[in-house]
């Protein structure tokens, strides 16, 4: 990874920088409310808690702000002792911006998901799945099988069996067809595995927008805390 020149690196004084990160801070608040008064009465939510539950960010990590590649903060003694950062001289003055060193023991990781997202990005949306995964996760199973027992299924299992039946399933998105039943595994149009998801994952599915959460919140220091809510929000949408 190629650091930035001094001189294309912006420097954003405290008085600059921290009224935005108190913003941010602010955003995944509003969000992340329910979530804190749940978990301290030991309640949940089927939905609203999905993305904490699926995702390995953590609400406090989702609400520190980072600027991202490219930008030093002066005044940011916070950010010494984490290594993604790394103080650095400029105009005769320590400020502290991004190590791109400290990513470059990543870059076969980085590789990876830049491939992933530009290979999906360029290939048509298919929007004919219906959003069945769901079903296949529970397809032949009892209300007492169910991964999430404690959430009681809409429909009767015979009743699940025969709507999956009718409309087959064409699931492109391996982890979500990594929990369908054995059963219905072998239903789908595409036998998926993670070596093919780079040739399979296409803008159409949910799953795939709602990963733009997980890569972008994976490498936060280098894409900044901006994109990562962005794509936190478009998660929640979805």
């Amino acid at each position: 990874m190629t650091s930035p020149a001094r001189s294309e690196i912006v420097v954003l004084e405290d008085a600059a920088w921290r009224p935005r990160a108190a913003d941010h801070a602010a955003r995944v608040d509003a969000w992340t409310a329910g979530r804190r008064e749940r978990m301290s009465r030991g309640a949940r939510h089927p939905v609203d808690d999905f993305l904490f539950e699926y995702y390995p960010t953590r609400a406090a990590q989702l609400r520190r702000w980072h600027p991202g590649l490219g930008t030093a903060l002066a005044g940011a003694h916070e950010f010494e002792n984490d290594p993604s950062y790394r103080p650095l001289v400029i105009e005769g003055r320590e400020v502290i911006t991004v190590d791109p060193l400290h990513f470059a023991r990543r870059r076969d990781g980085l590789a990876w998901v830049e491939g992933l997202l530009r290979r999906t990005a360029e290939r048509p949306a298919r929007l004919g799945c219906f959003g069945l995964h769901e079903w296949a996760m529970v397809y032949g199973l009892e209300q007492s099988e169910v991964r999430h027992e404690v959430w009681p299924l809409r429909l009767e299992p015979q009743e699940i069996r025969a709507v999956v039946n009718e409309h087959g399933l064409r699931c492109t998105h391996y982890d979500a067809f990594r929990f369908f039943t054995p059963e219905a595994a072998p239903m789908n149009e595409t036998p998926l595995t993670r070596a093919s998801q780079h040739d399979l994952d296409q803008s159409g599915c949910l799953h795939a927008t709602m990963d733009l959460y997980k890569w972008s919140a994976k490498f936060v220091a280098l894409v900044g805390s901006d994109l990562v809510a962005d794509a936190f929000s478009l998660a929640r949408e979805v």
